[in-house]
């Protein structure tokens, strides 16, 4: 397969990098965002594609700052619900897409981190998500082990009790709950029926 080698300015790659990190910090789905924005369900994959020569607009950016602050504002309110006294930022704006520092005008290859640097947890298991480790049903154990591998951690079951959860409830689940044969619970990818 003859892949094309796509260039982008700096600051373009820089956006779509910082979009992205904060996409998998908030434990959005990229088909999501695409929804909110009334785009096709692949819009924000093909943003963060090495293999598509997409970027993105001021206008579009605007949008995904406000969809931002609104998860935040939900994932926040989880936090309080829970007697966590977490505090994370709940209010995007387009400037949280753009660096503080001028950056070159010399093109750059589009290469996207599978991985943000500093990811947590949720952004680690949203990333396991997007690249198939789910296509087989993982147990926890398993789940922790390739996360701690991936980012060089030593994170606990307990660690993965809130992403796991929204990602086998609501309208966006993206995982499900499979019993093993020795009765344990295993998550799968959930497999979407298509919109009419």
């Amino acid at each position: 397969m003859n892949k094309n080698t796509w260039y982008l300015f700096p600051i373009d790659l820089y956006i779509i990098i910082q979009v992205r990190k904060i996409r998998l910090d908030l434990d959005i789905s990229g088909e999501e965002i695409s929804e909110y924005l009334d785009m096709n369900e692949k819009y924000i994959g093909h943003m963060e594609s090495a293999g598509n020569n997409s970027k993105y607009n001021d206008e579009v950016l605007n949008k995904i700052a406000m969809y931002f602050s609104i998860v935040a504002r939900k994932r926040q309110q989880e936090l309080i619900d829970s007697k966590d006294d977490t505090t994370i930022k709940t209010d995007y704006t387009i400037y949280d897409f753009y660096p503080q520092e001028t950056l070159s005008d010399d093109k750059v290859i589009k290469q996207i981190p599978p991985i943000p640097e500093g990811a947590g947890p949720a952004a680690t298991l949203r990333v396991l998500i997007e690249t198939g480790f789910f296509q087989k049903a993982k147990s926890l154990e398993e789940i922790i082990s390739k996360s701690n591998e991936l980012q060089n951690q030593t994170w606990e079951a307990k660690d993965f009790t809130r992403p796991l959860d929204r990602a086998v409830r609501g309208p966006n689940k993206t995982l499900i709950v499979v019993l093993n044969k020795h009765g344990l619970n295993t998550y799968k990818l959930f497999k979407k029926t298509k919109k009419d």
